[in-house]
């Protein structure tokens, strides 16, 4: 499964790239038939955001470390003068937690859920 990670790079800008979960056969819940898992990862916070069609905001980095899961709707995210468009199902780690940040506009209503690591 793929996810775009939102990052400083050494130049200080927040940039994207893909990367992708890998997965390996589990006994995660025990008497039922091995799954396939990714690595675990530990979270401090869970939260759901809501954010209405055309909600937008100026340049900003992350307030945290976190994953932002799209449950619905469709969003796009702005990075050093790259546009990413993230819609139902998307998964993104945000790790620009300096510098100018990311930009980021409302599509359509979006349901959001934030993992905070």
């Amino acid at each position: 499964m793929e996810y775009v990670h939102l990052f400083n790079s050494d130049d200080g800008r927040a940039r994207f790239e893909d990367l992708a979960f890998e997965f390996a056969p589990s006994n995660f819940a025990p008497l039922a038939p091995p799954v396939d898992v990714s690595d675990s990862v530990l979270a401090s916070a869970f939260m759901m955001l809501r954010i209405p069609a055309g909600w937008t905001d100026s340049a900003h980095p992350a307030p945290a470390r976190q994953f932002a899961i799209m449950v619905a709707g469709k969003v796009q995210i702005t990075a050093s003068g790259e546009t990413r468009t993230l819609t139902t199902g998307d998964v993104l780690l945000v790790e620009d937690t300096s510098g100018p940040g990311h930009t980021f506009t409302a599509i359509e209503d979006a349901l959001i859920a934030i993992v905070r690591l």
